[in-house]
């Protein structure tokens, strides 16, 4: 009698649990709609605050091809034909080492940027929709002896070829790990940006 009472209460809660995914406005992450059921977006550049020039057009490439690749939204280049405005500032970026060798040399760095955005409604320049700092950060390696070949990020990403790290100083490997740990950066910043952009968050 106890497993049947069991039994039916299993069935009972996913019954409810079904209920709840179709009739309660359930979706998965990133698949929500915009302020207003708005369906058109234009993408402004960003304003860069930081001392790094061209950040604001790494981010606002990685935004534009994240709402190209969900595909649910129309994007307009022009503001004017566009219902809801996405602007924003690229606050900070900041450098970090984080591993050190036994001669105190900085092995490995993290990476971190800080931006703020705001959906504004097109027609009224109303803000519909704000954060105010969203922070991604990433790390790399500053040695050829960190900088894991084999792994997802650097297989999908790096912009390196294994054969030739052991031919970069120092000097260059950083800088070339640095810009493919900024690109990851921009690419998270964006998917986070859209999800909380459509979930309201």
């Amino acid at each position: 009698m106890i497993a049947g009472l069991r039994h039916r209460a299993v069935v009972a809660l996913c019954a409810l649990g079904l209920f709840a995914t179709t009739h309660c406005g359930y979706h998965f992450p990133g698949e929500g709609t915009l302020p207003g059921g708005a369906t058109s977006l234009h993408v402004a550049k960003f304003e860069n605050r930081t001392r790094d020039a061209g950040l604001e057009n790494d981010l606002l490439l990685a935004i534009q091809t994240e709402i190209a690749r969900r595909g649910q939204f129309t994007l307009e280049p022009d503001r004017s034909a566009a219902q809801l405005a996405l602007e924003g500032s690229i606050l900070s970026i900041e450098r970090r080492p984080v591993a050190f060798s036994s001669s105190d040399e900085a092995l490995q760095y993290q990476t971190y940027v800080t931006v703020s955005a705001v959906l504004r409604d097109t027609k009224t320049n109303k803000a519909v929709w704000r954060i105010s700092a969203l922070r991604e950060g990433e790390s790399f390696g500053a040695t050829s002896s960190t900088v894991v070949t084999d792994s997802p990020e650097f297989l999908s990403g790096s912009t390196l070829n294994p054969r030739d790290i052991q031919q970069l100083s120092d000097v260059q490997l950083t800088e070339a790990q640095e810009r493919d740990a900024l690109e990851r950066v921009f690419q998270n910043t964006s998917r986070d940006l859209y999800n909380a952009m459509v979930e309201n968050f």
